[in-house]
């Protein structure tokens, strides 16, 4: 039987969501096989998203970040009792400076060289002509891309683009983010009484991996300019920097902090996404949010900052606004999106939100992106 290889060797957030996308469709015709790093398999990661699925997990890096050549390495391996197996590494950005070579190196001696697909997860889709580094980010990824298509060490590269975004592209394919939650904020209430959060208050949610790069002071503040029945929530995975903050804060702001903390499994993210009011994606990453996505398909509005992809994407998707990276801006946004002053205009009647088997179809076979019937 032919055998799909899935490399992924960070467990860490929510990565193993893309592997579960992938996996669950190549293994409707071939043996799926994950390249991972020591202990994933018993983490909650893992149990949250693979645990259940046909594959076979080779637990072979000592560390989640390992070297290109020690990747490259691995899939060697693993391809030489196989017929050419198809590759599928999930996590691109770096591997792709040195993959032309150290693949090469790699597969030499190997009876049938594999099919590899690269996935960019933080390539930019969408650029204004003013963000030099932008340019030099995305024309210094697609010329390396280029250099592993001569050497034969990839077959196709893909790159994460907005859920508005119908471009299949050219050198490199782009691929819809999917927009997938299991909840919907027509059960407010609900949620909020299994997640014993306060019925009586307006939640503006910072959600999934908690860090510096998600500005959480500056949207904390712009909060507590709104309005006084309005809250910050922070729900999910910390930094160590998240609880001195909060340990700094003062009484009369820290009371306006709700705090959920640890890893949440898809159940209980999917909830917290729901429970919302408002949910807030404001950092510099310019790239789809996955939990923008799972705001958009709960019917949450969002408030977005300091990317060029979520602004078309919420003004396409009609899924909330997007303001300057500054406390004036954010609380704003939040302002207008309380009031439910948020266009709706979405063109849900031509464009349907991308699935998860849209994704991986077009991951693993190159196909232009498909639209459904709009639900």
């Amino acid at each position: 039987m032919a055998v799909t290889i899935i490399v992924e060797p960070n467990p860490g957030g929510h990565r193993f969501q893309y592997v579960r996308h992938v996996a669950s469709l190549a293994a409707k015709s071939t043996d799926v096989v994950l390249l991972t790093s020591r202990g994933a398999e018993a983490s909650a990661e893992y149990d949250t998203f693979l645990r259940g699925l046909p594959i076979e997990v080779h637990e072979v890096f000592d560390e989640p970040l390992p070297a290109t050549a020690a990747i490259a390495a691995k899939v060697a391996d693993l391809c030489r009792g196989e017929a050419a197996p198809t590759v599928v590494v999930m996590d691109g950005d770096q591997l792709v400076k040195r993959w032309w070579l150290e693949a090469p190196r790699a597969f030499r001696g190997l009876p049938s060289r594999p099919e590899v697909i690269l996935l960019l997860t933080r390539l930019p889709a969408r650029l204004t002509f003013a963000d030099r580094i932008g340019w030099l980010h995305k024309l210094s990824k697609t010329a390396l891309s280029l250099l592993a298509f001569a050497t034969r060490s990839a077959h196709r590269v893909l790159y994460i683009a907005g859920r508005d975004d119908l471009a299949t592209g050219f050198l490199l394919r782009r691929v819809r983010d999917p927009a997938i939650c299991s909840a919907h904020a027509r059960d407010r209430d609900a949620l909020r009484r299994r997640l014993d959060l306060p019925s009586d208050r307006r939640l503006v949610g910072i959600l999934g991996g908690i860090n510096g790069r998600k500005n959480y002071p500056l949207v904390a503040a712009a909060v507590c300019r709104t309005a006084t029945d309005v809250d910050l929530l922070l729900a999910g995975s910390p930094t160590p920097d998240v609880q001195a903050w909060l340990d700094d804060l003062p009484a009369g702001q820290r009371e306006r902090v709700i705090v959920r903390t640890g890893f949440l499994s898809d159940n209980d993210l999917d909830g917290y996404v729901a429970a919302c009011d408002v949910v807030a994606i404001a950092h510099e990453n310019n790239a789809p949010s996955g939990i923008m996505g799972k705001a958009v398909a709960a019917g949450v509005p969002v408030l977005t900052a300091g990317s060029t992809v979520r602004a078309h994407e919420c003004a396409a998707l009609g899924a909330g606004v997007h303001t300057a990276m500054t406390e004036d801006g954010l609380a704003g946004g939040i302002r207008q999106l309380l009031g439910g002053d948020v266009a709706r205009a979405r063109r849900r009647g031509r464009m349907s939100l991308p699935t998860a088997e849209e994704f991986a179809e077009v991951i693993l076979t190159g196909a232009p992106t498909k639209q459904a019937a709009p639900s």
